[in-house]
């Protein structure tokens, strides 16, 4: 149960952050690379509340495409141009604790940076000019849907939710949740997504525009399934190099589809996948646990992330023991 100070902190964040957006005319919306639902859904909900409660404003979403939920759930992301940023705009950037971590990222002319994020923060990273971070929320989208719910008797600024608003926010929640499974999530949590219901999205056929899954990465999971290795200590691990990506046409990125299977598996205590990154010459790092705090590895590693969820680098392979060590000595904190 939050306490009535929470609150308030909480409400003088998001006047701070709407009284911002009503006063500019430019607004740029940026996400982290490698978008998941969260960063897409957080992005595209609040571009699509803030042009359909204020038409008069220009506002943009850019970052990088994702194969996979471009078009079926998102819209292609913008391309701005030199002369677009060479005038004055608000940059509002959503579910991203590392700058390095934005797509596309452009400051140059901002008037004012927004962060809103659900990453715990990590010291020296202390930037933006309005800041609304909250790791206790299981998605960025459950803080900005939060946000946008609380308009009414509490605030003086426009605040009607479209359900395609609704819709991307619900998708943000559902996939950084875990389909609600994960321990960030809180009764808040549930509360937002049945306002976000109420808006009139059908939330059956959102779960099959999620989850319908290509016959290519049944196969893919085959694959793991076929190749993990645990610890003595019930640390597992799977290693994805670029050849196998490209047997299925996966990038980077999608390495970490495979950790999903091995969530409360009796004897596993954390996952790590360990995807080849050729272009960037390393291999990614994606943390899973249910009872560990994973993050405090992946800080080890150029990373960095929620207690239970976390990513990070590996320069190679030869780092892999050092690894598994670190992950196998963190202490379980979440007893059966």
């Amino acid at each position: 149960m939050q306490s009535i100070e929470y609150f308030k902190q909480l409400k003088t964040e998001f006047k701070a952050i709407l009284k911002a957006i009503k006063d500019s005319d430019r607004i740029v919306i940026f996400r982290h690379k490698v978008p998941d639902y969260d960063a897409f859904g957080t992005q595209m909900g609040l571009y699509t509340w803030i042009k359909e409660n204020y038409p008069e404003k220009e506002v943009h979403y850019v970052g990088e495409s994702h194969h996979a939920f471009v078009p079926r759930l998102f819209p292609q992301p913008e391309v701005l141009g030199e002369e677009f940023y060479s005038k004055p705009y608000l940059a509002i950037i959503v579910d991203t604790g590392n700058l390095d971590r934005v797509s596309e990222l452009n400051l140059s002319n901002a008037t004012q940076v927004i962060r809103i994020d659900h990453h715990p923060e990590v010291a020296p990273e202390n930037w933006g000019d309005i800041k609304c971070i909250h790791p206790e929320m299981a998605a960025a989208s459950e803080l900005v849907a939060l946000m946008l719910q609380s308009i009414g008797t509490s605030f003086s600024y426009r605040g009607e939710m479209s359900s395609k608003a609704a819709e991307y926010f619900f998708i943000g929640i559902v996939g950084d949740s875990g389909r609600f499974k994960y321990p960030e999530v809180s009764s808040m949590t549930f509360r937002v997504t049945a306002d976000l219901i109420d808006c009139g999205i059908d939330k059956d056929a959102i779960y099959r525009k999620m989850y319908l899954t290509p016959i290519k990465e049944l196969e893919f999971k085959k694959l793991i399934l076929n190749s993990y290795k645990v610890t003595e200590k019930g640390t597992l691990y799977y290693i994805m190099t670029d050849e196998m990506l490209k047997q299925f046409n996966f990038i980077p990125g999608e390495g970490k589809l495979g950790l999903d299977n091995f969530r409360d598996i009796e004897g596993i205590y954390a996952e790590v996948s360990i995807t080849e990154d050729v272009k960037e010459g390393n291999y990614r790092l994606s943390f899973r646990s249910s009872c560990k705090h994973v993050s405090k590895v992946a800080q080890l590693f150029e990373g960095g992330g929620h207690a239970f969820a976390a990513g990070g680098k590996l320069k190679s392979l030869d780092e892999l023991p050092r690894l598994l060590e670190e992950l196998d000595n963190l202490e379980i904190v979440v007893k059966d």
